[in-house]
């Protein structure tokens, strides 16, 4: 397999718009999305690179392509700098590798794996870029001391990623005793192009039309519950346990308490509860009604992916995060605040229910 060049994008963020706060697809396709530059390192050469000169660059990579080079390209994250090359500047590799991806089954999916945590755990140096110094702040308005100083870390970084590459790969080491499979780098490039180069469009008619149709029904169902208790009945109020407890002694069911893992006393409410179960199924109608509203209050899940495919959608083919290994059992996990492999199935008996994946198209 070639050397793959490293890439590491640095770019605008502030207190609002940030991945903190936004997908990392809607920061990306955004039009507050800013690229200050790159840091590519290729064969043992690592330069800075702006936006100009990297699109320049992407245009050399291109050519070397159409003569029949396999370009392989490696980074941290690999959704995050992938989808900015394929969004910002038109340029797909020809396969990608991950180290946050490789980090989740050399270590664990569970502990910390950035680039600063990852660089700690194989004993490398720490990263160098300097975001306090440039968070709300475009490139122009930087110093060429600050735009330097980015500049350079940038560069720490993605020879830090390289280096974080090669010791995954290679083992045998006392902090990675075992390689990471070289078999499952197909995969990770698999995982990351559903992202990076996503070719899916949404259903806005039939999106819009599944989030009406929820609302509808759970003001419907309010509504009812209301009429049924003799109260207004919100979904703010069903949230508090000692409200809906005091709900269901008046239709005559004795509120379950259950003991937490560290030994408190608590109501027996959360939806994977044998006691929430029973009530959802109960025989009276007026119970089940209740134990519904309660469920629906505590989360507008539904509602919300609709929004977020929606939004997605108007802004081009919809990427499909997976996080590859990112479940205990190495099995694929939800991302970027969306899981597409558990939407709900059609159901005949509520149609709506397959709305969701109805809604996701082939171009």
């Amino acid at each position: 397999m070639p050397q793959p060049i490293t890439i590491d994008f640095e770019t605008y963020f502030d207190d609002d718009y940030t991945l903190k706060k936004l997908t990392t697809e809607e920061y990306i396709r955004s039009n507050y999305f800013e690229a200050h530059g790159a840091a590519v390192l290729e064969q043992s050469d690592c330069t800075w690179e702006s936006p100009k000169g990297l699109q320049e660059r992407c245009e050399v990579w291109k050519s070397r392509q159409a003569l029949g080079e396999q370009l392989i390209f490696l980074a941290h994250h690999a959704h995050f700098d992938g989808l900015i090359l394929s969004h910002h500047f038109d340029f797909y590799p020809d396969f990608w590798m991950c180290t946050l991806s490789m980090g989740r089954v050399v270590f664990d999916s569970g502990v910390k794996l950035s680039l600063e945590d990852l660089a700690s755990r194989l004993g490398l140096a720490p990263k160098s870029v300097p975001y306090d110094k440039f968070k709300g702040l475009h490139w122009h308005q930087l110093s060429n001391e600050v735009q330097q100083e980015v500049a350079t870390g940038a560069c720490h970084d993605a020879r830090l990623t390289f280096a974080a590459m090669q010791r995954m790969m290679t083992g045998g080491t006392e902090m990675v005793p075992y390689s990471f499979p070289a078999s499952e780098l197909p995969v990770i490039d698999m995982t990351v192009k559903m992202f990076t180069e996503p070719c899916l469009v949404g259903d806005l008619q039939l999106l819009g039309e599944a989030w009406t149709q929820e609302n509808q029904d759970r003001c419907e169902l309010f509504r009812r519950l209301s009429e049924i208790v003799g109260e207004e009945i919100t979904p703010q109020l069903l949230r508090k346990d000692q409200q809906f407890a005091r709900l269901l002694e008046y239709l005559g069911v004795e509120p379950e308490l259950k003991i937490t893992p560290k030994g408190n006393e608590k109501f027996a409410f959360a939806k994977s509860d044998y006691f929430m179960q029973d009530l959802v199924n109960d025989e009276d109608e007026d119970i089940a009604l209740l134990a519904e509203a309660r469920l629906k209050a505590q989360s507008s899940i539904y509602q919300t992916r609709c929004e977020r495919l929606g939004f997605m959608a108007t802004r081009g083919p919809m990427p499909v995060y997976l996080a590859y290994a990112r479940a205990h059992t190495r099995r694929w996990g939800g991302g970027d605040k969306m899981n597409f492999q558990n939407f709900p199935r059609p159901n005949p008996a509520l149609p709506k229910k397959g709305a969701l994946r109805r809604a996701i198209k082939a171009p």
